[in-house]
């Protein structure tokens, strides 16, 4: 076994016939869905969720010593998967390749496609952390518990944070009514 460069520490070892390395693929593949919903509901784009959860199983694998013994491990990964959404949404790459517009790209009648693309361009406008507990209490159906630990609060706090989220929604949603 040899220690990864500039790396220390028993979560870095990497050998081919790692036992907890087989342990750990068995363990993270059926969160592997839930954590692509969950990436692609902060990021709002497919295709830069599944790196964001490319890149939170490596985070994982190497930070799985860290993890304490006893706690649910969907809610750690979860953790990890909307910190990598944060940090991709926070990258000098994003600024220069935003997404296009979608408000533009909506048809003209009130449609459910002219209601998920001003969900969509709501919710992108949300901040991480209120975006991250509507897209886990209601996009993954998460308990409040599982929501708080993936995010890292309290459950009250996840409580207040799903209501200020939900409320800034309705504001931007009824927006457009209000002027029409």
């Amino acid at each position: 076994m040899a220690p990864l460069p500039g790396r220390a520490g028993a979560a870095d070892l990497v050998t081919p016939c790692d036992a907890d390395g087989s342990a750990f693929e068995e363990e993270i593949g059926p969160l592997l869905n839930i954590a692509t919903r969950l990436a692609t509901g902060m990021l709002l784009n497919t295709v830069e969720a599944e790196d964001a959860v490319q890149e939170a199983c490596v985070r994982a694998w190497r930070h799985r010593a860290n993890r304490r013994a006893g706690t649910d491990l969907r809610p750690w990964f979860l953790g990890i998967v909307a910190n990598q959404c944060r940090e991709a949404r926070r990258g000098r790459w994003w600024s220069v390749l935003r997404m296009a517009d979608v408000s533009g790209a909506a048809p003209t009648g009130p449609t459910d496609l002219s209601l998920a693309l001003a969900l969509r361009q709501a919710l992108s406008q949300l901040p991480h952390r209120r975006r991250a507990v509507l897209v886990l209490r209601y996009y993954l159906d998460l308990p409040l518990e599982e929501v708080a630990a993936a995010t890292g609060c309290s459950v009250d706090s996840a409580k207040a944070l799903i209501r200020r989220g939900t409320a800034d929604l309705k504001r931007a949603l009824s927006m457009p009514e209000a002027s029409s």
